[in-house]
């Protein structure tokens, strides 16, 4: 019973480690994307600090950057066509208790053959609780001219406190992964089979 206490505490701390982002996005309906062909950013972005840029959005324009121009579209600071924003934000949170079903069964009288009484009742064997630390990165694109946003996206990543130090491997794996959702021309019309609404 030790060990199999033991093992189930090491899955509920395993579930704490990083993993690769949970993916969501959505897109205004009635929209033709193949009509956009030039973006540039935000300003300020909502992960600047002030009037000038913080270090991780320098990192999300440039990972943007590499995305988008892959897929052949054109930076164009001074008229763009889409404006991108970005937000990031840190939650702590909590994963509630695990608990160990089990049972007792005592015997009564008379045999297994014989047939006989008994009483038996559950039990559980409470494991704890495990804080974790999860990053919202929030993408939209909005169109330049009226203003109105066009697509979000977002991707929630379960993190370490360490990995804090170290943001370039998530945000660049979530950017990556964010803009796989988004309507890019070759793909306008299969972001509605793969786009799920976002969670409240």
């Amino acid at each position: 019973m030790r060990f199999i206490l033991l093992f189930s505490a090491l899955i509920l701390l395993g579930g704490c480690a990083a993993t690769g982002p949970e993916i969501y996005s959505q897109r205004r309906s009635q929209t033709d994307f193949e009509a956009y062909r030039s973006f540039a950013f935000l300003t300020p972005m909502g992960t600047d600090k002030g009037e000038y840029a913080s270090l991780v959005s320098q990192q999300l324009k440039a990972e943007t950057r590499r995305v988008l121009e892959a897929r052949e579209y054109r930076y164009a600071p001074d008229a763009p066509d889409l404006l991108i924003n970005f937000t990031l934000e840190f939650r702590k949170q909590t994963l509630y208790p695990y608990h160990f079903p089990g049972s007792i069964f005592y015997g009564g009288f008379g045999g297994r053959r014989r047939g006989g009484m008994g009483v038996g009742f559950g039990y559980s064997f409470p494991l704890g609780s495990a804080r974790y630390l999860e990053s919202i990165l929030e993408v939209d694109i909005i169109d330049a001219r009226n203003r109105e946003v066009l697509w979000e996206g977002r991707a929630r990543s379960r993190m370490q406190d360490a990995d804090k130090e170290n943001l370039e491997p998530l945000l660049k794996t979530a950017v990556e992964k964010i803009f796989d959702r988004y309507p890019s021309p070759e793909a306008a019309g299969k972001d509605g089979a793969n786009a799920s609404a976002t969670p409240p």
